[in-house]
């Protein structure tokens, strides 16, 4: 959901931006305290990040769209850094949460994971296909919930995600890190 916000209407939302695929391994690294300055050179406030894997707290006026747009930009050009970004707010990563038909596992190894848009059907077949074993995948509109009751370390559908989600962009996070982010967007 895109929406943009005008200074004579409510102000926006304070939002999560999920940078897909930073400080995996040792690809991509990116500091979190950079990121943050990264937000605040682009005139957003309330900007804290969470955790190492790419997630940044902050206020801006941009749709989601837009924010994302130029926050990859700006990692780029500044970090160095080519990343892709998905948007959400603290009530969107609440009926997430709320809605997730796999929350009856382990949370470490349970996932959601939401896209820049929605998933085509060619991409909810190519993720479908991956599904082996004891996973479990569905797919509504932007977002993936998934479990992995056996680890995502040799899984498949873990490692294909991304790729299989194409042309859209695909950034996963387990509950407990969903959870936290909900928390910490709550009003």
């Amino acid at each position: 959901m895109t929406v943009a916000h005008r200074s004579d209407l409510t102000p926006p939302p304070r939002r999560v931006a999920l940078l897909r695929g930073v400080n995996v391994g040792r690809a991509a690294q990116l500091s979190m305290p950079a990121l943050a300055q990264v937000a605040r050179d682009l005139g957003w406030t309330d900007v804290a990040t969470v955790l190492r894997s790419g997630n940044l707290l902050f206020v801006a006026p941009d749709s989601d769209l837009e924010a994302a747009g130029r926050l990859s930009a700006a990692v780029a050009a500044q970090l160095r850094l080519p990343v892709a970004v998905v948007i959400r707010t603290g009530e969107q990563l609440r009926a997430l949460l709320d809605h997730h038909p796999f929350t009856a596992g382990d949370p470490a190894r349970t996932v959601i994971a939401c896209a820049d848009r929605e998933l085509d059907p060619a991409a909810v077949q190519r993720l479908t296909a991956l599904v082996s074993g004891t996973e479990q995948l569905k797919v509504v509109g932007t977002d993936v919930f998934a479990a992995f009751p056996d680890g995502q370390a040799s899984s498949r559908l873990a490692a294909g995600m991304a790729k299989a989600a194409d042309p859209a962009v695909l950034t996963a996070r387990n509950l407990n890190t969903m959870r936290t982010l909900a928390d910490l967007l709550a009003p």
